[in-house]
């Protein structure tokens, strides 16, 4: 038979648990609104049973139990759902990156509106019509040249402003790529402390809810896999160990050779790097990871939707821009030669067509420089103003020197189109990915969240074996004293 003493031990290691189960449950209540925690509980196992098999066992109808061991505190977390919250997170970076670098795009180009460039081209045209109708009026000729002006001043906005955003997309590109580095240093470091409490039998929970935080900040900027390796020793059963993280590729498939960002084995790390290259309409940007180039194409997350909003989007139309100028300029430019106001020695009306950036109207050009007739002709001949404003709308040229022929409004219309579907599907994929995001946490959540009605259940449940225990305690306290204070007396 168990001793009455043992019986008082068996009590101790009950009230202990139920303590111990307590103060985690008043833990898990103080964290409910604590971004990133997981709720935590106490595992619960039989005593081993006395007596233990051997010859020396006595003679007993079968085996005692001997009460309750609390044997770890072990936090509730599902890998599965880590892992579709971190794979719709990588992808809700990307398309966040892509909308708002096109939301900016889309705030400079201004379109349709009244300081837009269809306008202002619009507007010269209408003052070409108008010196078409009064070929000898000096109002008319004066405000072609501002409204020739305009346009150029337009080109020269557009062209600067989309440059420098694509600058700060630069630097935003840098931000991410030291932010990467940071969050791989910061879970090298925790890797650390864990390798040293794991072989120790601790449970380090809170390191692990830290870790997991960085690693759910860092699926935001590129694509990651998670490895756990074990700390050995007489690490718990519980115990999470160490992480690895590889850098992979939009479907989660690991790089050949593998880009480990994080080496939880040797809990050392690597940084990762950019390189810009190319030409200002072609620019470049690589991404190494240890000597490792990492392929744009197959990348996602945030830093990657930078990537190809800076080496992409911006030069692409940055690119149609200069393609309009120098097209429109030189077709302009071409005309006006044959108008009675060119002045060989003053030079054409546009000075400059080789960009939309340097796109200028001639300094030196007055209003007795415009003309709407052919040099020779009558006071009422307007055919040049004609010919000029078919420039704008009428005539067909090659912008992109691809054999594909339309005209200068045209081909606006079909870049602020291609803009604008590009801008559209950017925010779509942006709304779709956060809301799948939103459900993949929702659903993190029904397993690692805090329950406030679950955690009072616990505690009344865990209160009352406490009381329970505590009952029985008291029981066996009289019992020791009825049989040492008051037998025999």
């Amino acid at each position: 038979m168990i001793s009455s003493f043992a019986s008082l031990d068996m009590m101790r290691r009950a009230l202990s648990a139920q303590q111990l189960a307590i103060s985690t449950t008043g833990n898990n209540i103080s964290n409910a609104n604590t971004e990133g925690y997981s709720r935590q509980r106490v595992n619960l196992t039989e005593s081993n049973a006395f007596p233990s098999p051997g010859a020396n066992a006595p003679n007993i109808p079968g085996q005692i139990g001997t009460g309750v061991d609390a044997t770890t505190v072990q936090r509730i977390r599902d890998s599965f759902a880590d892992d579709q919250y971190r794979a719709q997170a990588n992808s809700n970076g990307y398309w966040s990156a892509k909308s708002d670098a096109l939301s900016q795009m889309e705030d400079v180009m201004n379109e349709p509106s009244d300081t837009g460039l269809s306008t202002v081209l619009n507007n010269f045209w209408n003052s070409l019509q108008d010196l078409a109708s009064n070929p000898s009026n000096d109002g008319a000729k004066s405000v072609v040249l501002q409204n020739g002006k305009t346009v150029a001043d337009t080109f020269n906005y557009l062209s600067h402003s989309l440059t420098d955003i694509q600058g700060n997309l630069k630097e935003q590109i840098d931000v991410s790529r030291d932010t990467i580095n940071s969050i791989a240093s910061q879970i090298n470091d925790i890797n650390k402390e864990i390798g040293k409490l794991e072989p120790n039998s601790l449970v380090a929970n809170d390191l692990y809810d830290q870790r997991d935080n960085l690693v759910d900040q860092l699926s935001q900027l590129v694509n990651v896999k998670v490895t756990r390796v074990e700390s050995g020793g007489n690490a718990s059963p519980v115990a999470e160990g160490k992480y690895t993280i590889e850098i992979t590729n939009k479907s989660g498939q690991s790089f050949t050779p593998s880009a480990t960002l994080v080496d939880g084995s040797n809990m050392t790390y690597h940084e990762i790097s950019t390189t810009y290259g190319g030409t200002t309409s072609n620019p470049t940007v690589t991404v190494s990871l240890n000597g490792q180039t990492l392929p744009g194409d197959q990348m996602n997350g945030k830093l990657q939707g930078l990537v190809d909003s800076y080496s992409k989007d911006y030069p692409d139309m940055l690119t149609n821009l200069d393609h309009m100028a120098k097209t429109f300029g030189d077709a302009f430019n071409s005309v006006y030669k044959g108008s009675a106001g060119y002045n060989a020695s003053i030079g054409d009306f546009f000075s400059d067509t080789s960009s939309a950036a340097n796109f200028k109207v001639n300094d030196n050009l007055t209003k007795a420089n415009i003309s709407a007739g052919a040099t020779g002709g009558a006071s009422d001949d307007n055919s040049i103003a004609q010919k000029l404003s078919d420039v704008l709308k009428t005539e067909k040229y090659d912008f992109e020197g691809k054999g594909q022929e339309t005209t200068l409004i045209s081909y606006l219309q079909g870049t602020i189109g291609d803009m604008g579907v590009n801008a559209q599907q950017a925010n779509r994929m942006t709304s779709n990915t956060a809301s799948l995001m939103q459900t993949a946490s929702n659903n993190r959540q029904s397993v690692s969240g805090v329950s406030i009605d679950e955690e009072m259940v616990n505690l009344i449940q865990y209160q009352h074996s406490y009381s329970a225990a505590a009952r029985v305690m008291t029981t066996l306290d009289e019992m020791l004293d009825t049989l040492i204070n008051r037998m025999g007396v």
